[in-house]
């Protein structure tokens, strides 16, 4: 098992985690179950249930919604790795009408007020629509 570490213990509060365990979190926050996780980490189903056992350990509960949750606030997870896809698909299709702009006259290149109005207005739709709101 890798041992290589991210983050030390510390009297801030960061938390010393293995790329292993990094990695757990992330796929974990994914939604992926403990056969996807063990294969993609090419460990067994024992060695699993060790990194489960200590990062409730480290992060000094047994609720997965509240260490997740400090691994977010420890910026050990990142909101912006999981974004819903239709919001990913939004910004993708804006992306490309930028891009496409810019290609098209890159040496006076100006985005329309309206490309950027029509995005804001798309997303916050999308986030309404998933009853999210932008602080």
């Amino acid at each position: 098992m890798e041992c290589s570490t991210i983050e030390l213990i510390n009297e801030d509060g960061s938390i010393e985690l293995s790329n292993n365990e990094r990695y757990f979190l992330r796929l974990f926050v994914h939604n992926y179950d403990d056969q996807y996780i063990s294969n993609f980490l090419e460990m067994e189903k024992k060695d699993l249930s060790y990194i489960k056992r200590t990062l409730k350990m480290k992060f000094k509960t047994k609720d997965w919604f509240v260490l997740i949750q400090k691994a977010f606030e420890l910026g050990i997870l990142q909101e912006r790795d999981y974004v819903d896809p239709a919001i990913k698909e939004i910004a993708l299709d804006y992306a490309s009408k930028i891009v496409g702009d810019f290609k098209s006259k890159p040496s006076r290149y100006k985005l329309p007020k309206e490309t950027i109005f029509d995005f804001d207005n798309s997303i916050t739709l999308a986030l309404k629509k998933m009853k999210i709101t932008l602080k």
